[in-house]
């Protein structure tokens, strides 16, 4: 099962070293907004957009589970997921967790702000790149 954790809640974690950290949002979310920075936590940071953005459209990157096989990701390792509002993180999260892999999926993703979650990676004020 994917276990829902919050940026704030990240940053406090102490097994983070030694576990990935992946960014699944689109290049042009990464170019407008930064990327997390989970080097400085000791994570290996990879970015693999699960969805690409052409104009106004928005689809499905077909290579998506190509690029992850290509990262030889170990097994023994968490991976925690990050998305602009922990949507496409979570859906990210439940494939490889049923590939096996102890998942994570930051609920509160990269960006998102509403009355319901104040809180995000940036307005948390967690590294960035």
């Amino acid at each position: 099962m994917v276990k829902q954790i919050t940026a704030l809640e990240f940053k406090e974690l102490p097994f983070k070293q030694g576990c990935y950290l992946i960014d699944v949002r689109t290049p042009e979310e990464w170019k407008t907004t930064g990327k997390p920075d989970g080097e400085a936590f000791g994570l290996s940071t990879y970015f693999v957009s699960y969805q690409l953005q052409k104009n106004d459209t928005v689809s499905l990157n077909p290579k998506f589970l190509f690029e992850m096989d290509e990262l030889n990701l170990d097994k023994n390792k968490k991976i925690f997921f990050i998305c602009a509002s922990g949507i496409r993180s979570q859906i990210v999260a439940d494939i490889f967790e049923k590939k096996g892999f102890e998942t994570y999926n930051i609920s509160d993703g990269f960006l998102r702000s509403s009355k319901v979650y104040a809180s995000s990676w940036l307005a948390d004020k967690l590294p960035i790149k």
